[in-house]
Formats: C-alpha cells, sequence, structure tokens
C-alpha cells in the first residue's frame, strides 16, 4: 500500500513538473521561477556534498540558471527536471575542479570531493519523528564511516528520491554497481550501528525505497 501510495505521488509530482518544464520552454517567467523555487535548496545541498567552496558552489548553481533560461528554446523534454539539473551542475563542478587544477596544480582537494565535510540529512526522509536525538547521532557516526562514493549514493537514493537508474547515469556508473554500491552501504551502516535495534529499523525503513 505504501510503496503503491508513494509510486502515484511521484507520477503526479512528475507530470506536474512536466508541464512547468513545457511552460518555462515557452518562455513562462512564472514557470521558470517555480523550477527555482522547487530546486534550488536540493541543488545546494547535493552541490554541498561535491564541493566545499560555497562561492564556487553559488556562481555554479547562478550560471546554471542562467544559462537554463538563455537556452530554454533549444531544451528537449526532460522526464525529471530535478534529475537534469543535478546533472548539469555535477558537471559544472566537475569542470570547475578542473580548471583550478590546471591553474593551481599543487591545490589540495579542498574544494570538490570535499564529502566528509558534509553531513548528509538522510535521517529526516527515513527515521521516524520518534526516533531520539541520540540514536541520530549515530546515524550520522556511521553515515561518515563510508567512502566518498557511498555517502554520495546514499544521498541520492534516500534523500533525493532518485532511482538507481538515475544514479547510474548521474555518477556514470552501470546499474549493478549503483546496487552494489546501495547494498554495502547499507551493510557498513547497519555495522557501525551501535544499537542493533535501531539497525534494524534503519534497515528496514531504507528498504522501503526499493
Amino acid at each position: 500500500m505504501t510503496r503503491g501510495w508513494r509510486g502515484q505521488n511521484m507520477r503526479k509530482e512528475q507530470d506536474d513538473e512536466c508541464k512547468i518544464w513545457s511552460q518555462f520552454k515557452n518562455g513562462d517567467i512564472d514557470a521558470f521561477a517555480a523550477i527555482y523555487q522547487r530546486h534550488s535548496v536540493d541543488l545546494l545541498c547535493y552541490g554541498s556534498k561535491i564541493c566545499s567552496n560555497q562561492e564556487i558552489l553559488k556562481d555554479a548553481i547562478q550560471d546554471l540558471y542562467v544559462e537554463l533560461w538563455n537556452s530554454r528554446k533549444n531544451l528537449a523534454h526532460v522526464d525529471s527536471v530535478k534529475f537534469y539539473l543535478f546533472r548539469a551542475l555535477r558537471y559544472k563542478l566537475i569542470r570547475a575542479e578542473k580548471r583550478r587544477q590546471q591553474h593551481n596544480p599543487s591545490a589540495t582537494d579542498s574544494s570538490v570531493n570535499a564529502y566528509g565535510r558534509f553531513e548528509i540529512p538522510v535521517e529526516t526522509a527515513i527515521i521516524d519523528k520518534e526516533i531520539q536525538a541520540s540514536r541520530i547521532n549515530i546515524l550520522r557516526k556511521a553515515i561518515k564511516s563510508l567512502s566518498k562514493r557511498q555517502q554520495e549514493v546514499i544521498q541520492l537514493r534516500f534523500y533525493q528520491g532518485f532511482s538507481n537508474d538515475q544514479i547510474a547515469d548521474l555518477m556514470n556508473m552501470n546499474y549493478q554497481s549503483v546496487s552494489n554500491l546501495v547494498y554495502n552501504a547499507l551493510c557498513r551502516i547497519k555495522k557501525n550501528l551501535r544499537t542493533p535495534e535501531f539497525s534494524t529499523t534503519l534497515v528496514a525503513a531504507l528498504c522501503l525505497f526499493f
């Protein structure tokens, strides 16, 4: 029942976004504003996962929206506006890092891929409201123990709501590799959680997303 309701809700949101995207392509400024309002916070959140330099990140997001508006007439239909924006931002940040390294080859990787500095708020999407703050802290520590790519895939899958197919496209991986990455990340989270009861609750909640 829960999966069916969630699927219907997602389809409704997707249809609504397709309509807004079409209006935006036709030059509707209100539709463009709606796209910005719906996704700017998520873009900032996800971008912070990749880039710890807030100035670079904000410039990239601003450039993304400027380019989006200027090229609106040439844009194709998209099935997911959110996915389109996430992929575009990821490419922008990767290119920004390459340019940074070209100008300063000795620079450390302090702006992009600083995964350890970003706390994934995955618990806000999958943890019941009654779970105590102490248990949330345990979860945060467990997530921080993951590898960089495991942290990214957990955020994309459970916090941003992307499918494994979309994540594979976004991260330039095949479907099976993404599935393995998610599975291994969940196993490691469960292993690192100190409270057995809590780990069981967490994994059961995560499984609802598959």
